[in-house]
């Protein structure tokens, strides 16, 4: 009887110290994001699928809210790129196949200015109605920091009220 106990006790440590192992954006999300780095390219550019993160919040009861993190890469042929916040509003269309509609897109990163390592983002809500107070952590360039390398911490806070961002007092 003792046995068991030991195996279900060893399996749920094991469970516990594994790396949490993270759902893939949905195609459709994806397909989004494509076309959206169209837009934001230059004709050298390309987006950087690789590094596309998404984070699900649910702000408010039967409100799905999806930020994705993705760069583009390559502007004017070179190694400049750019890290972009997009949130999008998620829904269920005719026959429950899933949607997602663009509320806005905005830079919030790139070669010697700021880095999102991890979308983490943080919600909280704002002081007026409908209003989310998004809170991220990042990486700045320091002066002894190379530019594709920011090593100083820093936080980054925007505001999503009526669809769109705008950048709020504090953030670096």
């Amino acid at each position: 009887m003792r046995r068991p106990i030991v195996l279900l006790r060893s399996a749920c440590l094991s469970l516990c110290l594994s790396p949490p192992v993270w759902a893939a954006p949905p195609p459709a999300l994806l397909e989004q994001v494509q076309r959206l780095s169209e837009l934001l390219r230059d004709g050298y550019a390309s987006w950087y699928r690789e590094a596309t993160e998404t984070q699900t919040l649910q702000p408010d009861a039967g409100q799905t809210l999806l930020l994705v993190l993705f760069t583009v890469e390559g502007f004017g042929g070179g190694n400049r790129h750019t890290q972009y916040l997009a949130a999008f509003e998620a829904g269920e269309g005719a026959g429950g196949k899933p949607y997602y509609t663009l509320l806005d897109v905005i830079a919030i990163g790139g070669k010697g200015w700021r880095a999102i390592e991890k979308l983490q983002a943080r919600a909280a809500r704002g002081r007026t109605p409908g209003e989310i107070v998004l809170s991220l952590p990042a990486k700045v360039v320091g002066p002894d920091d190379a530019p594709n390398f920011p090593g100083r911490p820093a936080s980054v806070r925007l505001s999503l009220r009526d669809g769109r961002f705008s950048k709020q007092a504090g953030a670096r």
